[in-house]
């Protein structure tokens, strides 16, 4: 029995060959130049070769920044007490975020964020990924004591918030809470958790500048009502026994 599915199918099918006859009579058209350049930018597009040149730039650019600057655990405990208690409206009110949609709804835009605010942005990535990855080779000296797994959940459409971290291990999750007042329901959403291991300090002063780290990304990117993380404590693994 046809079906709008179907229908639509046998129209597509209907009209290849006609297409198929207009784009070989366009392309024979064009200059041999001009096809290879079509064919390698399509070729790097499917393979998404051009964002992983934009992700290695971006991330050249990072590491540029953090050597320059150099991170210590003072600069951890003044990077801490500086933003620990930084809020959606105070963002709003100083003029870091221009027009955001409601919290927990779309990812912020570049669009959504004025200049300062894109610049806070980029010191909570580059603090985030100084105190998860950060060693001298780049000038990072931050007392390390005791092993931690940090887990991270968020929505899979917005994972690419994210994608300055070096190295995670994601898992897909499912999504269980609703949000009282009907905005942002996460029930049976799906999920994705992203975990790292990485090294904090005694007093867990390099742990809490994750937390205030995230809260920032989450307040300028993300944009989630709860944007969950955890901590929990590691007691023996691989990556400890090898070094």
């Amino acid at each position: 029995m046809d079906n709008i599915s179907s229908i639509i199918k046998k129209a597509q099918d209907d009209l290849f060959p006609e297409l198929e006859a207009k784009i070989r009579s366009e392309l024979e058209q064009k200059d041999k130049d001009w096809l290879i350049d079509q064919i390698i930018y399509l070729t790097c597009e499917r393979h998404s070769l051009h964002a992983q040149r934009e992700n290695l730039e971006d991330m050249e650019k990072r590491l540029a920044r953090i050597a320059k600057k150099g991170y210590d655990d003072q600069t951890v405990d003044g990077f801490v007490g500086k933003y620990r208690n930084i809020h959606r409206a105070d963002l709003e009110n100083s003029g870091f975020l221009v027009s955001p949609p409601h919290m927990g709804l779309a990812a912020i835009e570049p669009r959504q964020r004025s200049t300062k605010g894109e610049a806070l942005l980029e010191e909570a990535r580059d603090m985030l990924y100084t105190l998860l990855y950060g060693d001298k080779d780049i000038n990072v000296h931050i007392t390390r004591g005791k092993e931690e797994i940090l887990t991270m959940v968020l929505p899979q459409g917005k994972s690419d918030t994210l994608s300055f971290l070096k190295a995670v291990t994601e898992m897909n999750t499912t999504g269980t809470w609703k949000d009282p007042q009907g905005i942002s329901n996460d029930d049976q959403a799906n999920n994705i958790g992203l975990q790292v291991e990485f090294g904090d300090n005694v007093k867990g002063n390099a742990g809490l500048a994750v937390f205030v780290a995230l809260n920032l990304i989450n307040l300028l990117h993300v944009n989630e009502q709860i944007f969950y993380a955890r901590m929990e404590k590691v007691e023996r693994s691989s990556l400890q026994s090898l070094q």
